[in-house]
């Protein structure tokens, strides 16, 4: 096997630390979980939750997955070879490797190099919405091309080609082709040489076409149709009960699975998840901060820990085509957006989640810190572009209320009339609906959830933003999703602003950067920056690493300086209790490695602090004696 730059291992090592390790009592075989959403589909390539992520990492595996200490290793792929410029990638499969059904019985299907190659043909298509297509469009050659002929067919543009003759010309036009049974090689549009990192997102996972054909637009929909090649499968889906998921024994790696049974069970949002656990009903819960003075004193207070941030990072996304005429008009002007970046105290929302010190987990970029490291050791958050919004204290709400005088100045008339606006309902769905006068106040819809730490999340920033932007110019109107958030909020742009996480996907400031161009799939906003697309074209097309993170921080800081998103905190940084021992379980921050259950152990009692500590130390001399070679 080719050695890979030393860069990326160094990203592998760094990357954020999850769970793991080893306990000598006697362990249980049950890992207990709760999801709160309903279950549409479990299509591994249209996933939207953790909940849903958990379930299809654990139950269907691709070429390579991560350890424990973040490296990454071979899963279905035994071995692989990459040519001199990093272009031409081949990988040879575990033979004998079967899918199992919902029952855990081996079929029929074998796992084959065109598996691979048909994953590659379903993302490929618009009519199957794979979710996040934009994230490896451009990476495997000619995929861009043939998926937009697709759209642009179905859009009624006459391209000169009929539909079936692009479908066709897939295996000339694509670059991924089954050499043999077990052997599927990736062909790249450009030098890629942390392509590595790509295989660990979903969209390079295999599907079984014989299988597929079969059960067509009901792929992933229940529980005969899906087929699983990972360590469990789907053995109960109740879609508003109850999803188990069941150790997998013919998986290749089946030893390694010590955790016979998953337990998903579907909880109201007035159960905290504190008191699951105290109850035995689950094996982890989250504290909060409340939660945690509250515990101080009690027998439970030895049993919390705070974990390491994650790659995850968490923005505010506010909406540039909102169906509220008020907020459009104003978002659309870069000094409201300034004057919403300074009225908002991001210390004050993470000590929601960590009181003894909140501030070590905000983050004001888009990519994390300590993930890419380039070839001179630095990294790339450090890059002069981002270094000083890296560092920076945005909360100043005397600035924030300049920036909003500012705003005012240019869309209001003297007597706090929206220029051009008349009034108008605005019509939110189960979110908000109301008059809008097309005045001052500014009605602002924040949309969140009817979980009691989000209701708490979005109430305070609803009076930090009427402290310091002034009540009489700002109207926070809190919206809530009872149901589905994607259904109620984000399909049809039911908000103003709202907050949500993301996971950085591979090794390469594209990983979230591309998906923010305008018509990248995080756009949530809807926002049109041109200035930001070229700039992301210009880093993309750039192979040298220096210069390519050095583009790609130019790119970023425009975004963040003219407040097109903005994040606020880390992932991860959480106190915890739990029984599953730490830092066992594949550790990584790219695609759904941090879900795998593989190698956990659960304990019968609860972890205490200074268990973790201790485990803690341990895989950290671990990691440090990998990375010099011991």
């Amino acid at each position: 096997m080719k050695k890979i730059l030393s860069w990326l291992l160094i990203i592998t090592m760094m990357l954020s630390m999850l769970v793991g390790c080893s306990s000598t009592e006697k362990l249980e075989d049950t890992y207990y979980g709760a999801f709160s959403g309903e279950y549409k589909t479990l299509n591994p390539y249209n996933l939207s939750s953790a909940s849903a992520y958990l379930m299809i990492a654990n139950s269907i595996d691709g070429l390579v997955e991560n350890d424990k200490y973040g490296r990454i290793v071979p899963s279905l792929a035994e071995s692989w070879t990459v040519n001199d410029d990093y272009t031409v990638w081949t990988f040879k499969l575990r033979e004998g490797i079967y899918w199992v059904d919902h029952t855990g019985a081996k079929t029929e299907y074998e796992v084959t190099a065109d598996d691979f190659v048909e994953g590659i043909r379903y993302i490929a298509d618009p009519k199957n919405g794979a979710k996040n297509f934009s994230t490896i469009s451009k990476v495997i050659a000619g995929l861009y091309d043939y998926y937009w002929d697709l759209a642009d067919i179905d859009d009624g543009v006459d391209i000169g080609k009929t539909r079936k003759e692009v479908i066709d010309s897939f295996e000339e036009i694509v670059g991924v082709k089954a050499l043999d049974k077990y052997t599927v090689e990736y062909t790249l549009a450009t030098s890629t040489p942390f392509f590595l990192s790509y295989l660990l997102i979903e969209l390079f996972y295999p599907v079984e076409k014989a299988f597929l054909d079969k059960v067509g637009e009901n792929y992933g929909t229940s529980l005969d149709t899906m087929l699983y090649n990972g360590g469990y499968y789907i053995s109960t889906w109740e879609r508003d009960k109850l999803m188990i998921l069941t150790k997998n024994e013919h998986y290749w790696d089946k030893d390694n699975i010590t955790v016979k049974e998953i337990n998903l069970q579907k909880v109201g949002d007035e159960i905290t998840g504190l008191e699951l656990f105290q109850r035995g009903e689950v094996t982890s819960a989250t504290v909060t901060s409340e939660q945690l003075k509250a515990l101080e004193g009690t027998k439970w207070a030895d049993y919390i820990y705070l974990t390491d941030k994650n790659t995850t990072t968490y923005w505010f996304t506010m909406n540039f085509v909102s169906k509220n005429q008020e907020f459009q008009k104003f978002v659309n002007n870069v000094n409201f957006r300034k004057a919403l970046l300074h009225g908002i105290d991001r210390v004050k929302i993470s000590a929601l989640y960590e009181p003894n010190d909140p501030a070590f987990f905000i983050r004001n970029t888009v990519t994390p810190e300590d993930t890419l490291i380039d070839p001179n050791g630095v990294d790339y958050t450090d890059y002069p572009n981002l270094k000083p919004i890296k560092e920076s204290n945005v909360y100043d709400p005397a600035l924030a209320k300049e920036y909003m005088l500012k705003a005012i100045a240019e869309l209001c008339d003297s007597d706090g009339n929206i220029k051009g606006l008349s009034p108008s309902k605005v019509d939110m769905g189960n979110i908000a609906e109301f008059q809008s006068d097309g005045k001052l106040p500014v009605d602002l819809v924040l949309a969140t959830t009817t979980d009691p730490l989000e209701t708490k999340k979005a109430l305070l920033i609803a009076e930090m933003l009427k402290q310091n932007l002034g009540e009489e110019n700002i109207n926070v109107i809190v919206g809530f999703s009872a149901t589905s958030f994607q259904d109620e909020v984000f399909g049809p742009m039911h908000f103003d602003l709202v907050d949500d996480s993301y996971s950085f996907r591979f090794g390469d400031p594209s990983a979230n950067l591309s998906r923010l161009t305008t018509d990248g799939s995080m756009n949530e906003g809807g926002y049109n920056i041109p200035e930001y697309d070229a700039l992301v074209e210009k880093a993309l097309a750039e192979n040298d690493i220096v210069k390519r993170y050095e583009i790609f921080s130019e790119a970023e800081k425009y975004l963040l300086e003219n407040v097109y998103i903005m994040p606020y905190m880390t992932g991860g940084g959480s106190y915890i209790m739990s029984k599953e021992v730490p830092f066992q379980t594949p550790m990584g921050g790219f695609g759904l490695t941090r879900y795998k259950m593989k190698g956990a152990k659960i304990q019968g009692e609860p972890v205490t602090s200074e268990q973790y500590i201790k485990l803690k130390e341990q895989h950290e001399k671990e990691i440090e004696n990998l990375s010099k070679g011991n």
